[in-house]
């Protein structure tokens, strides 16, 4: 059965009540009222441009938020149940445009997360407030936006543009995540050496905080995946920039992880993640366009490797602990350190280590030590990424265009597949030299598992 989900606020009539025992696959979600079970706070993005002022561009934040908190309360299952299907009813102050480009949107969502999300837009009950209304914030001098997640590669784009003389301002995403929250305020203080930067952060979050709230899962029952929470970091960068009177909204991630591909088979659909994947980009592109918000998101590190983007745009211009002051691990707050084991951490490691950098502490030394991991999923993880490296090295563009046709996609986004290609042999060289350097053990795994 599919999961429904209801925006609460701004529904004809006044919200609507709560779902009953015998339909708990119904979930209401509010943000404004006295019910609310989620905040949807941007207030905090400076400025008042004219096309903040957009409906379209309040509709498109209720649309993203409103995904974005089904897909955290929507835990997926095991192996053919990952895929979820959900609705979602949004109140929308222009339905007719939404109803539109309704199919460009589910394609959009498809694209991010691989599910069916089937989205319903009735009429707002306010029509005629064009735009919620929000506290007032000061102006602020930038000439675009970058979105800073407090890992190495939204660091690095940060560093980039205020190296070339660029007036970012830095949009982060507040997720409850205390240790994410603390990683991007010591980026955000290492970056304002290179020059002046605003920052300003959007509190988008799930969890009780009204007086009377709807039921929401809690923390333990919620998705941990996350898929839509990309299109969720684009919309607050979009917001920012139109507030600030800016068009241009940079997502900076290296080639590797934009590229997306499955590091086995197994991993296939949304079990790889694809947050800035360039047909995501491509297809959020058209909606702007439609909606006539002129804003334009961009990644300069498409043809890039991690390695590169650290060598590049980081170590030339911030000391070494100055750039371990990221953080990337997909466990960051749950541990003292970074957990080594999942795949931002190897892949953080090799590429710090590519760079030339000192190596890094973390929870298991799995690069070191692989073996006394065999039977975990770090190993697991361990495995997959050398596989796929060795593949990448070995196989011709022809070849690999056959075990990875997902790489078509590119073209799609109008995105060269062989410069793709390229950066993909650069990375697993880079893996090759660093585990051949620093990892003997790693090393030997690595040989024994290439083709």
């Amino acid at each position: 059965m599919a999961a429904r989900f209801v925006v609460a606020h701004g529904m004809p009539g006044g919200p609507v009540p709560d779902a009953s025992e015998d339909n708990s696959a119904l979930w209401m979600l509010d943000w404004t009222s006295d019910r609310r079970n989620a905040i949807a706070d941007v207030t905090g993005l400076p400025g008042s441009a004219p096309s903040a002022k957009s409906p379209l561009l309040a509709d498109l934040m209720d649309i993203v938020a409103a995904a974005y908190f089904a897909d955290v309360a929507s835990p997926r299952g095991r192996l053919e149940e990952w895929v979820r299907d959900l609705e979602i009813e949004v109140p929308v102050r222009d339905p007719g445009f939404w109803r539109s480009v309704n199919g460009l949107l589910s394609h959009l969502l498809y694209t991010l997360t691989r599910d069916n999300i089937r989205l319903t837009f009735p009429p707002h009950s306010s029509v005629e407030q064009a735009e919620p209304p929000t506290a007032a914030t000061p102006e602020v001098d930038a000439d675009c936006v970058s979105l800073l997640s407090g890992g190495l590669d939204s660091m690095a784009g940060a560093a980039m543009l205020l190296h070339t003389g660029r007036r970012p301002l830095l949009i982060s995403h507040v997720s409850g995540n205390p240790t994410v929250e603390s990683a991007q305020r010591r980026v955000v203080s290492h970056l304002s050496k290179l020059g002046e930067c605003a920052h300003a952060v959007a509190r988008v979050l799930p969890g009780a905080h009204g007086h009377q709230p709807f039921a929401y899962p809690p923390p333990e029952m919620r998705e941990p995946s996350r898929r839509a929470r990309s299109l969720l970091f684009m919309t607050l960068g979009v917001v920012a920039a139109c507030r600030a009177g800016v068009s241009d909204v940079y997502l900076c991630e290296n080639g590797i992880l934009t590229a997306a591909l499955p590091l086995t088979p197994a991993r296939s659909g949304s079990l790889s993640t694809r947050s800035t994947h360039p047909m995501v980009l491509k297809l959020f592109s058209e909606l702007l366009e439609l909606a006539d918000i002129p804003c334009q998101v961009v990644n300069p590190f498409l043809y890039q490797t991690k390695g590169e983007v650290i060598r590049t745009f980081l170590r030339p211009l911030l000391r070494p602990d100055e750039i371990a002051g990221s953080v990337s691990c997909w466990s960051a707050g749950r541990q003292n350190r970074p957990c080594g084991g999942c795949i931002p951490c190897l892949l953080r490691r090799i590429s710090m280590l590519s760079a030339g950098l000192p190596d890094e502490a973390f929870m298991m030394d799995l690069l070191a030590t692989p073996e006394q991991y065999r039977g975990t999923d770090a190993f697991g993880n361990l495995v997959d990424l050398l596989t796929q490296a060795g593949t990448l090295l070995t196989q011709t563009e022809f070849e690999l265009l056959l075990d990875y046709p997902q790489l078509l996609d590119m073209e799609a986004a109008d995105v060269s597949v062989h410069d793709v290609i390229r950066t993909l042999k650069r990375h697993a060289s880079e893996v090759y030299h660093v585990l051949q350097t620093h990892f003997p053990a790693a090393y030997r795994l690595m040989a024994g598992l290439m083709p």
